[in-house]
């Protein structure tokens, strides 16, 4: 096996951070309040956790968080 040792001078960084978008902080404070009311409407038994989830995953889809990827494992 050949191994090439880097240089810092080698590296570059391919996906610098980037500040969230006016857009996208308001999609992520609406899909939380969202979720919030959901999560309430589920402790009062007013829906069923089938609900829940499917309600959930259309607010993920409508909002775009941004940890929607961390989230798409949520039924």
């Amino acid at each position: 096996m050949r191994m090439t040792r880097l240089s810092p001078n080698d590296q570059t960084l391919s996906n610098k951070p980037t500040k969230p978008t006016e857009k996208q902080l308001q999609n992520e404070l609406n899909f939380l309040l969202a979720e919030e009311m959901l999560t309430k409407l589920l402790e009062r038994e007013l829906i069923s956790p089938e609900e829940f989830n499917q309600i959930s995953k259309l607010n993920r889809k409508k909002f775009n968080p941004l940890l929607g990827p961390l989230m798409s494992d949520k039924p």
